[in-house]
């Protein structure tokens, strides 16, 4: 394996200027061997990272998300987990209350309807009645064969 020549000048000068401290020789090599060492064993760490990266942005085109309109998609989403039983609660929900809403409204009619009918019994049964008072007996003749 080729070792690179160290520049310990360029070093020394990045070391000053970023951290502002002035470093001898020997420190200055044990660093320069140290960052050395540490780029040869990060390196293989940082292929493995850039190949992870890559398979994330593959796995994110697979969920195929539409970055125009992320929150529609996700709607939708929860439509299909969500919403068709809920459309199907709500229908349901609907029907049974139209059946009862018709059934109240066909008893009220048939409730006036009774009333109404009721008054005019009344109103004809006073109405032959008092034919028959004027006439006597007429009224009740009729009556008795009817019975």
């Amino acid at each position: 394996m080729q070792q690179s020549r160290i520049d310990l000048k360029k070093l020394r000068l990045q070391i000053a200027l970023q951290y502002g401290i002035e470093l001898d020789e020997t420190t200055l090599t044990i660093l320069a061997i140290l960052l050395q060492e540490g780029k040869h064993l990060f390196t293989p760490m940082h292929t493995k990272l850039a190949e992870m990266a890559e398979q994330m942005q593959q796995s994110k085109k697979t969920l195929q998300v539409d970055p125009d309109h992320p929150r529609w998609q996700a709607f939708w989403h929860g439509m299909g987990q969500w919403g068709l039983g809920l459309c199907l609660a709500i229908i349901a929900l609907l029907v049974v209350f139209s059946i009862t809403l018709s059934n109240d409204k066909k008893q009220q009619d048939m409730q006036q309807a009774l009333v109404w009918y009721k008054e005019h019994y009344e109103a004809a049964q006073k109405l032959i009645d008092k034919a028959g008072a004027g006439t006597g007996t007429t009224g009740k003749k009729s009556r008795q064969r009817n019975k």
